[in-house]
């Protein structure tokens, strides 16, 4: 198994002080593919590293899987064409979608403790889609592929984010934490936008009419897993507490969804076959304070990772200012005046993978 790793970078800016923590992590990818299956989809992963998805069999005919502790275990809703787990809790329940054979229909589904449970909003005139669960048993989907829903407590809801005048519904919803905050997006203006909720207040991903975006998942940091036009995969670390429109980090492909730890899951695709990926953390850095008075700037950092960590530096406009050995810092800093200064945190550890966190403070 191929093992890839990518350094991520994580960009703050502001006007005179940086006060948020700032993440970067180094990922090491694995490959995910159902034995002999030509197709393999990777949907979710619970906080106990239990992965699930789908796979194609030799016939083309679709079924669900759970992967865990290096063993596939097979997911069929009785009586259905087509299965797919979409989505799994710390408690081991799943949801996804199943179809029927006839008229083309969907319906959405829950297993808990081994049992089968239709999910069909009682709205949808086509079908019913259940992408996410919580451990809380709150389900998130789509119906008839243009309405959210949120079933909670034996109810269903309708969550649709906000259209411009004119436009038809067109709104996914993809996954939920344990805390309740759900991810999505919405088709408006031309574009799909990646969003997340909380307080019922909608907050999106990027800016109107930039680019096309979806939001999968969310873990308890406020992580928010997703992609662009389907490939170009990416997390937005610590999403919910970083403001408006936060940094998006380069991942190998789709992300699916990632959990507490920061391990992701997706699916990346050849011309010809679709497998799924394992992103597993290396290293990771936080820079928990960068705040500025003047020219002196103070700076916090630690770093963790599967090896030692031997050293962490600070790099000033692209040269190395400070260094120390170990995994943490906490150093003050005196400026040259300018327009601004790039300030780079870099961590090392003894097999020589770095992470970084690169921050870009405005002189005052």
């Amino acid at each position: 198994m191929r093992i890839l790793s990518v350094s991520l970078l994580f960009i703050a800016l502001a006007p005179a002080a940086i006060c948020q923590t700032t993440l970067a992590v180094t990922y090491n990818y694995a490959s995910l593919k159902f034995p002999g299956a030509p197709l393999t989809d990777v949907s979710g992963i619970n906080n106990s590293n239990v992965i699930v998805g789908s796979y194609y069999d030799s016939q083309y005919f679709v079924h669900g899987f759970i992967y865990r502790a290096g063993k596939y275990t097979v997911v069929n809703f009785p009586g259905a064409t087509i299965t797919e787990v979409l989505g799994i809790n710390d408690k081991s329940d799943i949801v996804g979608m199943y179809q029927t054979s006839g008229t083309l229909n969907f319906h959405g589904f829950l297993r808990h403790n081994g049992l089968f449970t239709k999910i069909n909003d009682p709205s949808a005139k086509i079908g019913t889609m259940a992408y996410g669960i919580n451990n809380a048993g709150t389900i998130v989907g789509t119906f008839d592929n243009e309405q959210g829903f949120v079933y909670q407590n034996g109810a269903y809801r309708t969550l649709d984010a906000p259209q411009l005048s004119g436009e038809s519904h067109q709104t996914q919803l993809n996954g939920i934490n344990n805390p309740g905050a759900i991810v999505g997006q919405v088709f408006t203006g031309g574009i799909w936008r990646g969003f997340w909720v909380t307080n019922n207040q909608i907050h999106y991903l990027e800016a109107p009419g930039s680019v096309d975006s979806q939001a999968n998942g969310i873990n308890g940091h406020g992580d928010i897993a997703g992609c662009h036009d389907i490939q170009s995969g990416f997390v937005s670390f610590l999403a919910t507490s970083g403001g408006k429109y936060p940094a998006q980090q380069t991942v190998v492909s789709c992300a699916a969804a990632i959990n507490y730890a920061r391990v992701a899951v997706g699916t990346y695709s050849s011309l010809s076959k679709s497998y799924g990926f394992l992103a597993a953390p290396a290293l990771t850095l936080q820079v928990s304070h960068a705040t500025r008075s003047g020219n002196i700037v103070h700076l916090t950092a630690a770093a963790s990772g599967i090896n030692p960590i031997s050293q962490m530096q600070i790099w000033l406009n692209g040269k190395e200012i400070y260094h120390v050995a170990g995994q943490t810092l906490s150093t003050t800093l005196s400026l040259p005046g300018g327009s601004s200064d790039k300030l780079v945190v870099q961590a090392i550890d003894t097999k020589g993978v770095t992470a970084k966190v690169t921050n870009t403070i405005a002189a005052n």
